[in-house]
Protein backbone atom coordinates (compact mmCIF):
# COMPACT_ATOMS: atom_id res chain seq x y z
CA UNK A 1 0.00 0.00 0.00
CA UNK A 2 1.40 3.50 -1.16
CA UNK A 3 1.89 5.82 1.78
CA UNK A 4 -0.83 8.56 -0.45
CA UNK A 5 -3.16 5.94 0.41
CA UNK A 6 -2.37 4.70 4.30
CA UNK A 7 -2.62 8.56 4.31
CA UNK A 8 -6.36 8.51 2.75
CA UNK A 9 -6.89 5.71 5.21
CA UNK A 10 -6.16 7.24 8.15
CA UNK A 11 -8.38 10.33 7.51
CA UNK A 12 -11.44 8.53 6.49
CA UNK A 13 -14.14 10.24 8.13
CA UNK A 14 -16.62 8.41 6.33
CA UNK A 15 -15.98 4.64 8.18
CA UNK A 16 -16.10 6.03 11.62
CA UNK A 17 -19.39 8.21 10.41
CA UNK A 18 -22.25 6.40 12.92
CA UNK A 19 -25.51 5.47 11.23
CA UNK A 20 -28.43 7.74 11.73
CA UNK A 21 -31.80 6.66 12.29
CA UNK A 22 -34.31 9.26 11.55
CA UNK A 23 -35.44 10.17 8.08
CA UNK A 24 -34.56 13.80 8.48
CA UNK A 25 -31.03 13.14 9.72
CA UNK A 26 -30.44 10.57 6.97
CA UNK A 27 -31.36 13.85 4.90
CA UNK A 28 -28.74 16.00 6.66
CA UNK A 29 -25.87 17.15 3.74
CA UNK A 30 -22.20 15.41 4.29
CA UNK A 31 -20.87 18.95 5.19
CA UNK A 32 -23.36 19.48 8.06
CA UNK A 33 -22.88 16.23 9.54
CA UNK A 34 -18.91 16.77 9.08
CA UNK A 35 -19.63 20.16 10.98
CA UNK A 36 -21.75 18.39 13.87
CA UNK A 37 -19.21 15.74 14.69
CA UNK A 38 -15.64 17.66 14.03
CA UNK A 39 -14.71 20.86 14.99
CA UNK A 40 -14.74 22.72 11.67
CA UNK A 41 -11.06 24.78 11.61
CA UNK A 42 -9.61 21.23 12.89
CA UNK A 43 -11.54 19.56 10.06
CA UNK A 44 -10.35 21.90 7.58
CA UNK A 45 -6.65 21.46 8.97
CA UNK A 46 -6.94 17.75 8.43
CA UNK A 47 -8.19 18.41 4.71
CA UNK A 48 -5.61 20.63 3.74
CA UNK A 49 -2.83 18.16 5.26
CA UNK A 50 -4.26 15.10 3.66
CA UNK A 51 -4.18 17.09 0.12
CA UNK A 52 -0.65 18.15 0.60
CA UNK A 53 1.05 15.16 2.43
CA UNK A 54 -0.03 13.01 -0.98
CA UNK A 55 2.98 15.13 -2.79
CA UNK A 56 6.29 14.02 -3.18
CA UNK A 57 7.98 17.44 -2.19
CA UNK A 58 7.16 20.93 -1.13
CA UNK A 59 8.42 24.70 -2.76
CA UNK A 60 9.85 25.14 0.37
CA UNK A 61 8.88 29.18 0.82
CA UNK A 62 5.94 29.18 -1.46
CA UNK A 63 4.14 25.68 -0.30
CA UNK A 64 6.57 24.23 2.74
CA UNK A 65 6.95 27.21 5.34
CA UNK A 66 3.19 28.50 4.69
CA UNK A 67 1.68 24.58 5.65
CA UNK A 68 3.78 25.46 8.86
CA UNK A 69 1.90 27.55 9.57
CA UNK A 70 -1.32 25.99 8.88
CA UNK A 71 -1.81 28.35 5.99
CA UNK A 72 -2.78 27.15 2.09
CA UNK A 73 -0.15 28.21 -0.07
CA UNK A 74 -0.44 31.11 -2.43
CA UNK A 75 -2.83 32.80 0.05
CA UNK A 76 -0.14 35.02 1.61
CA UNK A 77 -2.04 37.79 0.58
CA UNK A 78 -4.48 37.40 2.72
CA UNK A 79 -2.97 37.50 5.75
CA UNK A 80 -2.09 39.81 8.59
CA UNK A 81 1.63 41.31 8.70
CA UNK A 82 2.62 40.09 11.55
CA UNK A 83 2.31 36.96 10.63
CA UNK A 84 3.97 37.57 7.39
CA UNK A 85 6.99 38.67 8.95
CA UNK A 86 6.80 35.72 10.49
CA UNK A 87 6.60 33.52 7.43
CA UNK A 88 9.56 35.67 6.09
CA UNK A 89 11.81 34.97 9.26
CA UNK A 90 11.27 31.52 9.52
CA UNK A 91 12.16 31.29 5.54
CA UNK A 92 15.35 33.34 6.79
CA UNK A 93 16.30 30.59 9.38
CA UNK A 94 15.30 27.87 6.11
CA UNK A 95 18.05 29.34 4.33
CA UNK A 96 20.51 29.34 7.27
CA UNK A 97 19.72 25.53 7.75
CA UNK A 98 20.11 24.48 4.01
CA UNK A 99 23.97 26.17 4.16
CA UNK A 100 24.61 24.38 7.25
CA UNK A 101 22.95 21.02 6.14
CA UNK A 102 20.78 21.48 8.78
CA UNK A 103 17.62 20.91 6.52
CA UNK A 104 17.88 18.70 3.32
CA UNK A 105 16.58 19.86 0.20
CA UNK A 106 15.94 18.49 -2.70
CA UNK A 107 17.19 20.43 -5.31
CA UNK A 108 20.21 22.82 -3.40
CA UNK A 109 21.81 23.46 -6.61
CA UNK A 110 18.84 25.53 -7.89
CA UNK A 111 18.09 29.00 -7.01
CA UNK A 112 16.59 29.34 -3.61
CA UNK A 113 13.07 30.18 -4.54
CA UNK A 114 12.93 26.69 -6.26
CA UNK A 115 14.44 25.00 -3.50
CA UNK A 116 12.12 21.50 -2.81
CA UNK A 117 11.77 20.06 0.38
CA UNK A 118 10.01 16.34 1.59
CA UNK A 119 7.50 17.18 3.83
CA UNK A 120 8.65 14.80 6.38
CA UNK A 121 12.21 16.31 6.05
CA UNK A 122 10.42 19.37 6.73
CA UNK A 123 8.29 18.31 10.20
CA UNK A 124 11.92 16.70 11.47
CA UNK A 125 13.45 20.03 11.01
CA UNK A 126 10.66 22.28 12.25
CA UNK A 127 10.35 19.35 15.31
CA UNK A 128 14.13 19.50 16.36
CA UNK A 129 13.73 23.65 15.49
CA UNK A 130 11.05 23.91 18.13
CA UNK A 131 8.63 25.59 15.80
CA UNK A 132 5.24 25.34 16.97
CA UNK A 133 3.29 23.26 14.07
CA UNK A 134 -0.26 22.22 13.88
CA UNK A 135 -0.92 19.18 15.94
CA UNK A 136 -3.04 18.16 12.53
CA UNK A 137 0.34 18.19 10.47
CA UNK A 138 2.28 16.39 13.36
CA UNK A 139 0.27 13.81 13.97
CA UNK A 140 -0.01 12.52 10.40
CA UNK A 141 3.93 13.24 9.59
CA UNK A 142 4.76 11.22 12.91
CA UNK A 143 2.27 8.55 11.01
CA UNK A 144 4.28 8.70 7.80
CA UNK A 145 7.64 9.38 9.39
CA UNK A 146 7.17 5.61 10.90
CA UNK A 147 5.24 3.94 8.54
CA UNK A 148 8.08 4.47 5.58
CA UNK A 149 10.86 1.86 5.52
CA UNK A 150 14.01 2.72 3.45
CA UNK A 151 14.99 0.38 0.87
CA UNK A 152 17.19 -2.14 1.69
CA UNK A 153 20.71 -1.92 -0.50
CA UNK A 154 23.26 -4.77 -1.20
CA UNK A 155 26.42 -3.95 0.61
CA UNK A 156 28.32 -6.49 -1.79
CA UNK A 157 27.47 -4.27 -4.64
CA UNK A 158 29.84 -1.75 -5.88
CA UNK A 159 28.35 1.66 -5.39
CA UNK A 160 29.46 4.78 -7.46
CA UNK A 161 30.58 7.56 -5.71
CA UNK A 162 27.66 9.46 -6.33
CA UNK A 163 25.39 6.53 -5.42
CA UNK A 164 27.30 5.93 -1.69
CA UNK A 165 26.91 10.07 -1.11
CA UNK A 166 23.25 10.06 -1.77
CA UNK A 167 23.00 6.54 0.25
CA UNK A 168 24.55 8.35 3.25
CA UNK A 169 22.20 11.49 2.84
CA UNK A 170 19.43 8.96 3.26
CA UNK A 171 21.01 7.51 6.20
CA UNK A 172 21.15 11.24 7.47
CA UNK A 173 17.83 11.57 7.33
CA UNK A 174 16.80 8.14 8.52
CA UNK A 175 19.00 9.39 12.42
CA UNK A 176 17.27 12.66 11.87
CA UNK A 177 13.51 11.35 11.66
CA UNK A 178 14.39 8.14 14.29
CA UNK A 179 15.41 11.04 16.82
CA UNK A 180 12.70 12.82 16.25
CA UNK A 181 10.21 10.04 16.79
CA UNK A 182 12.12 9.24 19.72
CA UNK A 183 12.18 12.77 21.30
CA UNK A 184 8.36 12.98 20.55
CA UNK A 185 7.22 9.24 21.55
CA UNK A 186 9.78 8.01 23.62
CA UNK A 187 11.16 11.65 25.24
CA UNK A 188 12.18 9.48 28.67
CA UNK A 189 15.04 7.37 26.28
CA UNK A 190 16.40 10.57 25.24
CA UNK A 191 17.20 12.41 28.62
CA UNK A 192 19.35 11.98 31.65
CA UNK A 193 18.41 11.49 35.29
CA UNK A 194 18.62 15.44 35.87
CA UNK A 195 16.02 15.76 32.47
CA UNK A 196 18.14 16.97 30.21
CA UNK A 197 18.27 15.93 26.34
CA UNK A 198 21.52 13.94 25.72
CA UNK A 199 22.32 13.50 21.94
CA UNK A 200 24.95 10.45 22.58
CA UNK A 201 21.59 8.85 24.16
CA UNK A 202 19.71 9.19 21.45
CA UNK A 203 22.35 7.89 18.93
CA UNK A 204 22.92 4.63 21.09
CA UNK A 205 19.17 4.07 21.20
CA UNK A 206 18.92 4.30 17.24
CA UNK A 207 22.32 2.02 16.74
CA UNK A 208 20.72 -0.75 19.99
CA UNK A 209 17.82 -0.49 17.76
CA UNK A 210 19.31 -0.38 14.06
CA UNK A 211 17.09 -2.66 12.33
CA UNK A 212 13.84 -0.45 13.01
CA UNK A 213 15.39 2.24 11.39
CA UNK A 214 17.85 0.93 8.56
CA UNK A 215 15.56 -2.29 7.76
CA UNK A 216 18.42 -4.84 6.15
CA UNK A 217 20.88 -1.53 6.24
CA UNK A 218 24.07 -1.29 7.96
CA UNK A 219 23.70 2.81 9.07
CA UNK A 220 26.60 4.00 6.87
CA UNK A 221 26.87 7.30 10.26
CA UNK A 222 28.75 5.36 13.38
CA UNK A 223 27.63 6.36 16.68
CA UNK A 224 29.43 9.17 17.40
CA UNK A 225 28.84 10.66 14.17
CA UNK A 226 25.09 10.34 14.58
CA UNK A 227 25.69 11.75 18.02
CA UNK A 228 27.68 15.18 16.27
CA UNK A 229 24.62 14.93 14.01
CA UNK A 230 21.75 15.46 16.29
CA UNK A 231 23.79 17.90 18.34
CA UNK A 232 23.84 20.09 15.75
CA UNK A 233 20.05 20.13 15.30
CA UNK A 234 19.47 20.68 19.38
CA UNK A 235 21.64 23.26 19.42
CA UNK A 236 19.19 25.23 17.13
CA UNK A 237 17.94 28.47 19.86
CA UNK A 238 15.71 30.08 17.51
CA UNK A 239 12.77 30.39 19.61
CA UNK A 240 9.93 29.21 19.31
CA UNK A 241 7.01 30.63 16.72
Amino acid sequence: MSIATKIKALFSYNAKTQKVSSASESNISMREREDKIYDRDKLSLQKLYEQWSCKESWKLYDEGIPLLFGLEPGNKEVIDEELLSKIENLWEHAQECVQKKLLSVINSEKNKNEWEVRPVDLYCWGTVSRISMPDEFSNLMMFVSQTIKPVASHSNIDINESAQDTLYQKHREIVLGAATSLLVNASELCKNKKGSVVSNQIARNIIENEQQWFGEDRPLLTESTMTDLIEEYLKLTRPTV
